[in-house]
């Protein structure tokens, strides 16, 4: 089962506490005098949980923070769903490479960066570009975002389907 991102966000960000805590008393252990110490961890808020039954997160930088995903984008009800609440753009035209690779939310980021579609530019003027690489880590980074905003329309979705049926 997948969390739900107000869940995925606050683990990442206690993750990545735990992390920086870690690497600070591996530092520690290579001194003599600070070998051992422990380094006390901050207490981690959720930095957002949903303000009401239909709000979606509009934090990128929260966003970013989600992984774990079970959106069905086949399903014509969610379509529908995030069209009517402007997240379906997201994807792109329906049966283009870009729905099918969000579609398909197992691809990674090396299948991403080794796709021709991906490096190269639409053609224009009957010339394209190749991206660089740090455009391809933008991009890559957009793939992410197009993931988490439809997982989090796909919570409110599934919700709202779950209650029309009365579950």
């Amino acid at each position: 089962m997948v969390a739900l991102i107000e869940d995925q966000i606050h683990q990442f960000l206690v993750d990545q506490e735990e992390e920086r805590c870690r690497a600070v008393e591996a530092a520690n252990d290579k001194n003599g005098d600070t070998k051992g110490n422990k380094v006390k961890r901050k207490p981690m808020p959720k930095p957002w949980v949903r303000p009401g039954d239909s709000a979606l997160c509009q934090e990128p930088d929260l966003l970013i923070m989600v992984s774990q995903y079970n959106y069905d984008l086949s399903d014509e009800g969610f379509q529908a769903y995030c069209s009517a609440r402007g997240i379906l753009h997201v994807a792109g035209e329906l049966g283009s490479r870009r729905w099918k690779y969000l579609a398909d939310f197992r691809k990674t980021k090396s299948a991403y960066l080794a796709d021709p579609y991906f490096q190269l530019s639409q053609e224009v003027a009957g010339k394209q570009h190749r991206y660089t690489d740090a455009d391809m880590e933008t991009g890559w980074k957009i793939m992410l975002l197009g993931r988490a905003k439809l997982q989090d329309c796909w919570e409110l979705y599934s919700r709202k389907s779950q209650m029309a049926k009365g579950d």
